[in-house]
Parts: C-alpha cells; sequence; structure tokens
C-alpha cells in the first residue's frame, strides 16, 4: 500500500502511539521518517502490528529494524503530564512537533481524523493503520518495545504491581494491587476515577 503513496512522495513521515488505555506509565508517541529505498529494506521483515507479535518476536525485530538505522522519534508523556492535558491534547501535541521536526512531504496516522496544525491535504488518518501500513508498524514495534523496557525498569522499584507483565495496564492483578498498595505517581489518576 506503501508504495502508491511514494509514488507522489519522497519522504514520509508514519505516527503511531503505545500506552494509550494503561493506567501507568507513559504515553508513547512515535515518529518514522522514510524514503523508498528505506520502505524496500523494512519491505523484506516479517512485520506486522507490534500488538500482534508476541514479546520476544518483537523484541528481535525492533533489533533488526534498529540495524537499518531508522529515522525516529519518541515523544513521551508523563502521568502528571496526561492528567493535566488529557491523552487527546497529547497527541495532537506530539503530532505537531513531529511534523515540524521532520518536514515530511506526507504524514500516514493510526487513527481517526483529528485537527491538529497540519495542512489537512498533507495528511492521511488510517484505523487499524499498524495492521495496513508496514511503515506504521515498524514505528509502533520501536513505541512498544521502548515503553515495554521502561515497564520493565519501573517493576524492579514496585514489583507489587508486576509491571513487567501488565506493562501498567488494567489486568484484574493490577487493579487488585492499586487498592492493595494505593496509588503511585507512575499512575494516571484521571484514569483510576472510577476504579478506586
Amino acid at each position: 500500500m506503501e508504495v502508491k503513496f511514494f509514488k507522489k512522495y519522497k519522504k514520509i513521515l508514519t505516527i503511531d502511539e503505545v500506552g494509550r488505555g494503561a493506567l501507568a506509565g507513559p504515553f508513547y508517541v512515535g515518529g518514522l521518517l522514510s524514503d523508498f529505498l528505506f520502505y524496500e529494506k523494512i519491505n523484506k521483515l516479517e512485520i506486522k502490528d507490534s500488538k500482534k507479535i508476541k514479546e520476544n518476536k518483537r523484541k528481535k525485530l525492533y533489533k533488526k529494524i534498529m540495524i537499518l538505522r531508522p529515522k525516529f522519534k519518541i515523544i513521551k508523556f508523563t502521568s502528571k503530564e496526561i492528567d493535566k492535558f488529557g491523552i487527546g491534547w497529547c497527541f495532537k501535541n506530539a503530532i505537531d512537533v513531529l511534523y515540524k521536526e521532520f518536514k515530511p512531504d506526507f504524514v500516514l496516522i493510526d487513527g481517526k481524523a483529528i485537527k491538529t496544525k497540519m495542512n489537512s491535504k498533507k495528511v492521511k488518518y488510517i484505523i487499524d493503520g499498524d495492521e495496513k501500513i508496514k511503515l506504521i508498524s515498524v514505528i509502533s514495534i520501536l513505541a512498544k518495545v521502548l515503553r515495554d523496557n521502561y515497564m520493565i525498569k519501573l517493576d524492579k522499584y514496585y514489583p507489587v504491581y508486576n509491571f513487567k507483565f501488565n506493562k501498567g495496564y488494567g489486568t484484574k492483578e493490577h487493579i487488585e494491587a492499586i487498592k492493595k498498595y494505593g496509588i503511585l505517581k507512575h499512575h494516571r489518576l484521571s484514569f483510576l476515577k472510577n476504579l478506586i
């Protein structure tokens, strides 16, 4: 599918986010700038939506992608920022920052259309884009592995919350730990209103 975009544009920015629905941990928005040469290299790898790849395979793919020296940036929002500004604002803000920094010819974003400062003619929103567009899958994998690594490190300090397994998402075990041990500074208070 990307090929048709490369017929018209030289540099394409793909954007995806990770950690939107988590109760704890940061929200990551990643942007990947690609040309057709990079796309041809990536196209040889077995890449699909990061959420549908097992963790070990995802880590191996991450290493293979990094060997190709991708041009990417991850913008990280803390739980405090999410509570203050809202997850929607964080996503919009990240898109504007990535667009300004990379100066692409065209942008492909995973998800529903939202209003940003970008020229609407230079962007296409694709629902389930991380399944349909390989270059969105790539930034999805990079962002997911980096956020997972952050949560695994966090687990060493707060083992009772089991972040190395749940990655901050609202599993039954995680919710029970919150009720038993309380809220951390890494928890999103705005996401916990209905739970506590």
